[in-house]
């Protein structure tokens, strides 16, 4: 590039160098004068021959990118139909930035540009945005764009005050004269014509302005963002305006006037750790250029107001600006302008596909952390589950004291038994199937079934805490959280349909029927048993009595083969009848006895088989009852979230499979 083209800014700064201003400051006023407009005129003549040389180069860039048009055009409509699959339709976070929506509406442009002719492609668009108020945006394009020897005295009125009764951007473009209409501003800047091509300025008051950002910002070619760090510093700058320091056509622009280079590398480093690589930072002063300027503009003539100029402008570092927007566009490589506004639009169609994919990208990554919280949500409920299980089996089973109630009840029957003797029991023999049913009712686990009772009203309380912490759980997942994907409807009318189940409810039965079942066994079964041996027992004493007299009888009197015979005393016949008798009484107590001890063996064995019941039951009632809710959203959610995750599977899958063909494009356009 010749050295006439350095500068970026009006002819002036052109022509003006350190040496040229130091001769000047011993010359005549007028001399001076005379000089600069005759640079002036050599300066436009030096553009001139610029761009007709860039104009009749090789075009070899130029047909390289209209070849891979095509190509970019194609990947264009693949991507967009991509983009519903892995962006909600409108999207209020992030700027609005994860929006389907909002991609494929710039995509369709991008497109429309490319598919245009080849004259349609008029001009570059840069955009340019401060961070906030304080950035110097509005110095920075007024230094920019300022002339100081113009004659026109609406130029600088009308582009200093250019914001009043502005509410969203200005369209700022090269034209011979200067109007304001309609927030498009025309003015005949020299730094807009500095190209091969001219350039569409877009300035955007502030980021801050806008609570989403706007699409105006992201369809420049070049994105010029201004941050001031001393009154936005790093991590918030990040925070608000992530996405556009990732892209590689960003140039941030740092207005700090004492900022270094090692201040730059710290920055550097800070915006690569949270993985934004913008495509150039600079540190200017836009202010001291603004100064510079206007010191200048007052007295155009002035040895000193030049001199102050060249130190001011030079030392604000404006003029690097435009260097590095030349390299943005792509100006050191050669071609025709037609061919270079094309390779433009393509590289702008790369950048907006990768922008687009890195938003889906973001997505998909909030998609996949959405499932993470959603699965450790519905872990969450299931530890809460097992924690109530290994809680409630120590409270419901321990400390109930289902053992020292057992062993209470035992004792108390086995006392009951004994005090019937098989004398009492003769008395009673038809009232034993009642009197020992009534003593089950009143001492076998009659505490213990009290216990239970209390128990199972902490386990409704525990129940009705399970119920409301999963129905808290769920609608957090309900929009507009990070997850309405997993708030479904389905489910939550499922749970509250357990919830009014009639089996839902915890009644004061729900744990004691198991002591019930087993009272019914005790009375049913063993008691019998009892009352029927008592019955037996009497009948075979008193049988052996009588028998033992009829013996007695057959003995002294009658005639048989076993008879004594003739002679035999009648005492031994009673004798013998009284023995008899005896062993028969002998051999009821003995038979009473065994049958009170099989009873007592009998109750053991089911207060062994009542314990297991009252842990099953325990166990059912958790699973059909205390937790059922809980656990029906745990396995919702898990199927939810599962078909979630093979979904965003295919979704990843073919993301990456996209940004490796926008990479393939990148690789294969020239550099």
């Amino acid at each position: 590039m010749p050295s006439c083209l350095a500068t970026h800014h009006h002819v002036l700064r052109t022509i003006l160098s350190p040496r040229d201003l130091n001769i000047e400051l011993y010359a005549k006023q007028s001399r001076s004068f005379v000089t600069g407009r005759r640079r002036t005129r050599n300066a436009s003549s030096c553009t001139r021959a610029y761009s007709s040389s860039v104009q009749t180069s090789d075009n070899s860039l130029g047909k390289k990118a209209s070849s891979s048009k095509h190509e970019v055009s194609a990947l264009l409509h693949r991507i967009s139909a991509f983009l519903p699959r892995a962006l909600p339709e409108s999207n209020t976070t992030d700027g609005g930035i994860q929006s389907s929506q909002l991609w494929s509406e710039l995509l369709s442009e991008v497109d429309a540009d490319l598919c245009s002719p080849p004259e349609a492609h008029t001009s570059a668009r840069v955009v340019v945005c401060g961070a906030d108020q304080w950035a110097g945006s509005h110095e920075l394009i007024t230094a920019l764009l300022e002339n100081p020897f113009t004659t026109d005295e609406a130029y600088s009125d009308i582009l200093r005050n250019r914001w009043k009764n502005q509410s969203a951007y200005l369209t700022i473009e090269y034209r011979p004269s200067t109007s304001l209409v309609n927030g498009t501003l025309t003015i005949p800047a020299s730094w807009l014509q500095q190209y091969p091509f001219p350039i569409q300025l877009t300035e955007i008051s502030s980021l801050s302005s806008y609570p989403s950002l706007p699409k105006t910002f992201l369809k420049g070619d070049v994105l010029i963002f201004i941050c001031n760090p001393l009154t936005k510093d790093i991590p918030t700058l990040i925070s608000n305006a992530q996405h556009i320091l990732q892209r590689p056509n960003t140039i941030l622009v740092l207005t700090a006037s004492s900022t270094s280079e090692h201040a730059l590398d710290y920055i550097s480093k800070e915006l690569a750790a949270a993985n934004c690589t913008p495509g150039k930072i600079l540190a200017v002063d836009p202010i001291r250029a603004l100064e510079a300027v206007s010191a200048l503009k007052a007295d155009p003539s002035s040895p000193a107001a030049i001199q102050r100029y060249q130190e001011d402008f030079m030392g604000s570092r404006i003029s690097l600006l435009g260097d590095v927007l030349a390299g943005m566009l792509g100006l050191k490589d050669s071609g025709r302008t037609s061919s270079l506004l094309l390779a433009i639009r393509t590289q702008s169609a790369l950048i907006q596909m990768r922008s687009a994919l890195y938003a889906s990208a973001r997505s998909v990554s909030q998609a996949r952390l959405a499932i993470d919280r959603v699965f450790t949500g519905a872990s969450e409920l299931q530890s809460q589950v097992e924690e109530i299980r290994a809680r409630t089996d120590r409270e419901v089973l321990v400390e109930s004291g289902i053992d020292d109630a057992l062993l209470r009840g035992s004792k108390e029957m086995k006392a009951i038994l004994e005090s019937l003797t098989w004398l009492k029991m003769v008395w009673r023999v038809d009232e034993i199937d009642s009197l020992v049913s009534s003593a089950l009712d009143r001492y076998w686990c009659r505490e213990l079934e009290n216990q239970l009772i209390l128990q199972t009203g902490r386990l409704a309380s525990t129940q009705a805490s399970l119920t409301s912490s999963t129905f808290s759980q769920l609608t957090k997942l309900a929009s507009p959280s990070p997850s309405p994907a997993f708030h479904s409807p389905i489910l939550d009318n499922h749970l509250r349909q357990l919830i009014h189940s009639p089996t839902y409810a915890l009644t004061p039965n729900t744990l004691t029927r198991p002591i019930q079942a087993r009272r019914s066994q005790l009375t049913q079964h063993t008691t019998t048993r009892l009352h029927r041996d008592a019955q037996n027992t009497v009948l075979g004493a008193f049988g052996g009595m009588f028998g033992g007299v009829g013996v007695a009888w057959w003995l002294a009197f009658g005639e048989s083969a076993l008879s004594l015979g003739t002679g035999s005393e009648a005492g031994t016949a009673l004798g013998a009848g009284a023995l008899a008798a005896v062993a028969s009484i002998r051999w009821a107590v003995g038979k009473w006895e065994r049958a009170k001890r099989k009873w007592v063996e009998d109750a053991d064995r089911v207060g062994e088989g009542l314990k297991r019941d009252l842990k099953v039951t325990l166990e059912r009632g958790i699973e059909k009852n205390v937790a059922v809710v809980p656990m029906a959203a745990y396995e919702g959610l898990r199927e939810l979230a599962g078909k979630q995750q093979e979904e965003i599977d295919v979704v990843r899958s073919d993301l990456i499979s996209m940004q490796a063909d926008v990479e393939a494009l990148e690789t294969a356009r020239p550099s």
